[in-house]
């Protein structure tokens, strides 16, 4: 096609308005010949705050960002309340949204994010690429530096790696049951971060192995739920369902 029956099409790509009108031509032909071709979405950069810090808590436990992708997998079963509370996230954050999507066969829901601008701007601000434990993710510096930033970002880590569970025993033949909390992880630092942060509320977390975190006191739970938080229902509706027996039948607590 010649220079002049171009520019009678598309407009004189020379100018702002020529390159707009063969822009939308362009748009305009993919659509009509179905090519699946998509238009990059608009990305807003959000500024650091406390629903930042509880994006890479969670994306620390349960996510991993490439060049071009950002996921979260977890239980479709359990977790699927808190999936859609990601899903949120990304998109009071960063304008985009993401709905959880089931693995077929799998006991798995997964968010994901295709963008090389959010996976970018998510390692400047602390996360990682690829292993997180090879790469010893830990918690931003940024985040460090904020007592919310800490709990927002503890609150995101809890309740991805971490379980509310009833340690019940026999005493005596009476029967005591205990609430219990433990966070798992294998990368070094987010232990480091749980523990410390949860020991600046004055509670007192235990260590069994090199991976876990415990908190085993009623008060030091109900202190954690109080002032850091859950943003996973899972959690929440255990911790309240052990309290509400409780006060109901008088389970003893040890």
């Amino acid at each position: 096609m010649g220079g002049l029956a171009r520019q009678r099409i598309h407009g004189d790509l020379g100018t702002i308005a020529g390159r707009r009108k063969g822009g939308l031509n362009s748009l305009a032909t993919h659509a009509r010949l179905d090519t699946r071709f998509k238009r990059l979405r608009s990305v807003r950069v959000p500024r650091q705050s406390a629903l930042l810090a509880e994006l890479l808590g969670t994306l620390s436990g349960d996510g991993h960002v490439d060049a071009y992708q950002t996921t979260l997998t977890t239980n479709s079963k359990t977790d699927i309340e808190h999936a859609l509370h990601v899903s949120r996230m990304f998109k009071k954050l960063f304008g985009i949204r993401a709905h959880p999507t089931k693995r077929k066969k799998q006991n798995a829901c997964v968010v994901v994010i295709s963008s090389k601008m959010i996976c970018d701007f998510l390692v400047n601000k602390g996360m990682v690429r690829g292993n997180k434990i090879a790469n010893k993710i830990n918690m931003p510096e940024w985040v460090l530096q904020s007592t919310m930033f800490r709990r927002a970002f503890t609150r995101g880590l809890f309740d991805t790696d971490g379980s509310v569970y009833v340690d019940t025993h026999r005493i005596r033949g009476r029967t005591y049951r205990n609430l219990c909390m433990v966070f798992s992880n294998k990368a070094e630092g987010l232990l480091w971060a749980f523990k410390r942060t949860v020991e600046e509320l004055g509670l007192r977390p235990t260590q069994k192995t090199s991976f876990e975190v415990f908190l085993r006191r009623e008060k030091d739970i109900r202190r954690y739920f109080n002032e850091i938080g859950s943003s996973n229902p899972k959690h929440t509706r255990k911790v309240l369902r052990f309290f509400s027996l409780k006060n109901r039948r008088g389970v003893r607590v040890v």
